[in-house]
């Protein structure tokens, strides 16, 4: 390429190196000057320019930009259309961004005109988010420069976008005497938020005692309840190989393949797995939701790369997180977003036939002096549910009136004997289009609570796929009532038939689980029988 100044009357077609301003307007620099060009500048005084004219083998910055971008950049990406010898590279949906260290800067010494930058090596990102940037400097490279940044690359692509595929997640807590119940909720909360945040649900959380045979139970379980990857924070750090949480692993049929990570916080990592699924024994530093090593462990289990010995060793690299915050999470993930357009209705369900209590209706029978059906409405209102629908069926006439004065309406299903399946359509089928979600309850459960109520609404409406997501409490490894659904199942649960709830919708969605640990059984006790109310 020709650079330098050039008389006037010879810049026709070459490409004007600085901006010329002319009175109220200007020529930007870059521009290839035209005839038109030329006489303005003529009649601005201009006697010569600074100018720049390819030679035989050069190729402009916008077209060398482009063909590398093109090559150099994988098909899972969006590219912008080059300018000023820019092109662009931007993530398509969440993802790590991932490059080979010595193919890169190989890249950038061939020719000083041409540079690529990239975020850091695993680092997450958001769609849309910016991960690298192509730029021809000068404003035009040779020909053979292009050719042996290809070579360099190797013809593949230099850097690559792995993105994320949510999976559902169990939690597995040991606990010891004396330790605080609080630490057990804090860490599910703390761990729930990073899983919601990458888009995963966590299908089942339990607590057992700090021992290795009921850790492997707990896996068991917990693969039986629908989670395809295991994360184990043990009450006690693991400091062998033979410890209990990784002996746990290995009494579950798996294999231990690492223990301890090159970053800090986050040293105290297990890395294990039992066939395919991954299961992770978390450090102490991951019950904070501060950055650590173990959510970069996290992404790279998301995106499908293997725990292998030299991955887990180069995060040596920018790993000591506690003076220097490397790879932060992006700025939407951190800054938590409360969704909008949150409308979540209560159903109760009160139209059985109470057979097993003999010639008395059990939704009328007085608990602590309060009809059982009517405690469970004011649960439901008092725990934040305004829009409540009160499915009724049989003896409904009584059921209504023993709901007098409380802001309820009422549905009724005629095919109530039918089973409870058809109490559930009838009640979703009444709420109006706007709503969301609908936290479904049992008219014979009157020991749920106010505060059950107002946390499952709570924690469901943290989730941002609130919408496709059903949430259900859960005790002593037990789930339970009531059961909030997400209004992308509504039509599902129209269609139901006979006496099966929505269990045949959960066996085809237990990806979709949001498991809400609760501190008693409460959800577990139903009232059949007088022998339940002795109970």
């Amino acid at each position: 390429m020709e650079f330098g100044p050039v008389p006037l009357a010879e810049c026709e077609g070459a490409i004007l190196a600085h901006a010329v301003f002319l009175g109220d307007s200007r020529i930007r620099k870059g521009t290839r000057l035209t005839a038109d060009d030329i006489d303005r500048l003529r009649a601005a005084g201009k006697t010569s320019l600074i100018v720049a004219r390819l030679k035989a083998g050069d190729v402009d910055e916008d077209s060398a930009a482009d063909r590398l971008a093109v090559q150099l950049m994988p098909p899972a990406v969006r590219l912008s259309k080059a300018s000023t010898g820019r092109v662009n590279i931007y993530a398509v949906g969440r993802g790590i961004v991932r490059f080979d260290r010595d193919r890169l800067k190989a890249i950038n010494v061939i020719n000083e005109g041409i540079t690529l930058a990239c975020v850091q090596h695993n680092q997450l990102v958001e769609d849309g988010d910016m991960i690298a940037t192509l730029k021809i400097i000068p404003y035009s490279v040779p020909e053979t420069a292009l050719a042996a940044v290809l070579v360099a690359s190797g013809d593949t692509p230099v850097l690559e976008f792995h993105r994320l595929t949510a999976r559902p997640f169990a939690l597995i807590q040991t606990r010891i005497d004396g330790m605080k119940t609080s630490i057990l909720a804090g860490t599910e909360k703390v761990t729930k938020q990073r899983l919601n945040q990458l888009g995963c649900a966590l299908v089942d959380s339990r607590d057992v005692p700090h021992d290795s045979a009921a850790v492997a139970a707990a896996i068991a379980a917990a693969r039986d309840n629908g989670a395809e990857a295991i994360l184990v924070c043990g009450a006690s750090a693991i400091s062998d190989r033979r410890d209990v949480v990784p002996a746990a692993v290995v009494d579950a049929g798996g294999v231990v393949d690492r223990i301890g990570l090159p970053a800090d916080p986050g040293n105290l990592l297990m890395s294990a797995r039992i066939g395919t699924m991954p299961v992770i024994g978390m450090p102490g530093c991951a019950r904070s939701p501060r950055l650590n090593g173990f959510d970069w462990v996290l992404h790279l289990v998301l995106a499908g790369i293997p725990l292998a010995d030299d991955e887990l060793a180069d995060m040596a690299i920018g790993g000591l997180l506690m003076e220097i915050a490397s790879r932060p999470l992006p700025r939407k993930m951190v800054e938590r977003r409360q969704p909008d357009g949150v409308d979540i209705a209560g159903i109760l369900l009160a139209a059985g036939m109470s057979r097993r209590m003999g010639s008395r209706n059990k939704l009328l029978v007085d608990i602590d002096g309060v009809p059982m059906v009517r405690r469970a409405a004011q649960a439901m209102r008092d725990g934040g549910i305004e829009d409540l629908v009160v499915v009724t069926g049989h003896d409904a006439d009584k059921v209504e009136a023993a709901l007098d004065g409380l802001a309820v309406r009422f549905v009724h299903n005629p095919d109530f004997a039918t089973g409870q399946a058809g109490s559930v359509a009838s009640g979703i089928a009444s709420l109006p289009a706007h709503v969301s979600g609908a936290l479904i309850a049992l008219g014979d459960m009157p020991y749920v609570t106010v505060d059950l109520i107002a946390e499952m609404v709570r924690d469901h409406a943290r989730l941002d796929d609130h919408d496709a997501r059903i949430s259900f409490p859960v005790h002593d490894g037990r789930r339970g009532n009531p059961v909030l659904w997400g209004c992308r199942f509504f039509e599902a649960l129209k269609g139901l038939s006979g006496d099966i709830g929505g269990r045949e919708i959960l066996a085809k969605h237990a990806g979709a689980v949001n498991s809400i640990t609760w501190r008693d059984d409460s959800i577990h006790r139903d009232i059949d029988s007088k022998e339940d109310m002795a109970g």
